[in-house]
């Protein structure tokens, strides 16, 4: 299948692993809870396996809606990506891009993932999606997974589990609209991406298979629902600008480069 990943010539931003983002301010357009439904899609190009300035079992956020934890939490959804080596879960998960929800407080929460072998330098299109009920995940045009963050599973979504000593009981998400900013190549300055962005884009509902496959090969966005877009191909100046609602963000630290 061809592809519509930036092309030689073409300016994307790029993330330097250490305090560089991407911060656009909160509205409820971004929210899954504004609408019960959300998707979220962008070029990503990690310029290493093993990021310098990792988390938890040694993931990034590389882009994000959330910060606080506890009481005075707000986080709400966010990708990640594992580093290849040592991880710290069992199994390992090296290089695992993921997409999930959160309830205000954060912690645990629910989501999908696709774990694959990796390139540097290599472009790839991921596209996570939120319903009322369960979270997908697309790589490259191609569905990957789906799962349960509350209510009954349904088909091949799958449920998850409280960690013990509740690892009986469902662990429920129920995503709630918070003043956290949205950010690029972190979530909330707890770790950051190391490579490039393009064409970040936010939906307030559901995409389709087909429309996935359609912005994969021919970059054909739907106009229906579109309450962002960050091309990030200005290729200079320290404004992200969102050419749906001219809600632009503050590049903090992040470079302009070129596909060579």
């Amino acid at each position: 299948m061809t592809n519509s990943a930036p092309r030689k010539g073409d300016s994307y931003l790029k993330f330097t692993g250490a305090d560089s983002y991407v911060e656009i301010a909160s509205i409820a357009d971004y929210s899954v809870a504004t609408t019960g439904e959300l998707a979220v899609a962008a070029w990503i190009r990690p310029d290493t396996l093993n990021f310098p300035n990792w988390e938890g079992s040694r993931y990034v956020h590389w882009l994000g809606k959330g910060e606080g934890a506890g009481n005075s939490g707000q986080q709400e959804w966010a990708f990640r990506m594992y580093n290849r080596d040592h991880t710290a879960e069992h199994p390992p998960r090296p290089n695992r891009i993921s997409f999930y929800v959160f309830n205000p407080e954060g912690g645990e929460g629910v989501g999908s993932y696709f774990q694959d072998t990796l390139q540097r330098g290599h472009w790839i299109f991921v596209v996570g999606v939120a319903d009322s009920t369960r979270t997908y995940m697309y790589r490259d045009g191609q569905y990957r997974r789906c799962d349960t963050y509350r209510g009954a599973s349904v088909g091949h979504c799958p449920i998850h589990y409280q960690p013990p000593p509740n690892d009986d009981l469902q662990l429920e998400i129920n995503p709630t609209a918070g003043s956290s900013p949205l950010r690029f190549g972190t979530r909330d300055l707890n770790s950051f991406f190391e490579g490039g962005l393009s064409r970040v884009r936010i939906w307030n509902r559901v995409l389709g298979a087909s429309e996935v496959s359609g912005l994969y090969s021919s970059d054909a966005a739907p106009s229906e629902g579109l309450v962002a877009e960050f091309l990030l191909n200005d290729g200079s100046g320290t404004i992200a600008a969102d050419t749906a609602q001219g809600n632009d963000g503050t590049i903090f630290g992040a470079a302009w480069d070129v596909q060579r």
